[in-house]
């Protein structure tokens, strides 16, 4: 469905990356954890993940400048006019959680695919889920994991095993390098014993769960919206 949202915060989180909070209408159903929504700006649908969990009246969104895009250059245009409201098309997606799981999960993200497991991680923490959770977050460059304190805070709380995987470090880089996927099957062997959520480019999502099949993994126990809009 559609709605009007009011705007709440508009500021950069990086350089390269802005949170945009919106209110959710109030006549405007809740959307469960893991969904998103799409920013319609020209009646042109822009889909972003929704960043926090569902016990709020807040929508917030981490969006991305991407060099080179028109459509990126659009959007940050339309933004950086500081609307009061944006129309948007809400809540959609299927990869989502209504209910707690039986069995531990692993969380997956390229980029800013990130967001969708963080709604994820949080609902699972506030829903006092009781099974181990394991984030790995695989980006580009160590300053591309924008909200990495977020989640070593939680893991020193031991809410959260939380694995971030550069595939070109720097010189300063010290942590876990290559393809994200690679360093879950390296470090989880029994990768059926878990319900596995993944959020990125369709060539991301299918190169992990090509590589994890390759391991014996069961494809049933994956979960991806890339699946609905990108099937192969």
């Amino acid at each position: 469905m559609r709605f009007t949202a009011e705007v709440c915060c508009n500021e950069p989180i990086t350089p390269s990356v802005r949170r945009l909070t919106l209110i959710r209408p109030g006549h405007a159903e809740p959307f469960y954890a893991g969904q998103y929504l799409a920013l319609v700006i020209d009646e042109v649908s822009y889909p972003f993940s929704i960043a926090n969990a569902p016990e709020t009246n807040l929508l917030e969104l981490h969006i991305a400048a991407t060099p080179n895009s028109a459509e990126s250059d659009r959007i940050e245009q339309y933004l950086n006019a500081d609307p009061a409201t944006l129309d948007i098309e809400y809540p959609l997606g299927s990869c989502y959680l209504a209910a707690l799981p039986n069995k531990p999960v692993i969380l997956i993200a390229a980029a800013t695919g990130i967001t969708q497991m963080k709604s994820l991680l949080d609902w699972l923490t506030s829903a006092s889920f009781t099974e181990q959770i394991y984030l790995y977050w695989g980006v580009r460059t160590p300053d591309d994991l924008y909200i990495d304190a977020v989640f070593k805070e939680q893991a020193n709380l031991g809410a959260l095993h939380y694995v971030p995987v550069v595939s070109e470090p720097d010189a300063q880089w010290c942590g876990r390098e290559g393809l994200v996927g690679e360093a879950v099957s390296q470090d989880l062997k029994q990768l059926n014993d878990y319900q596995i959520f993944v959020s990125g480019s369709p060539a991301m999502v299918y190169g992990t769960l090509d590589h994890f099949i390759s391991q014996g993994f069961d494809p049933a126990q994956m979960r991806s919206d890339v699946f609905d809009y990108a099937p192969r």
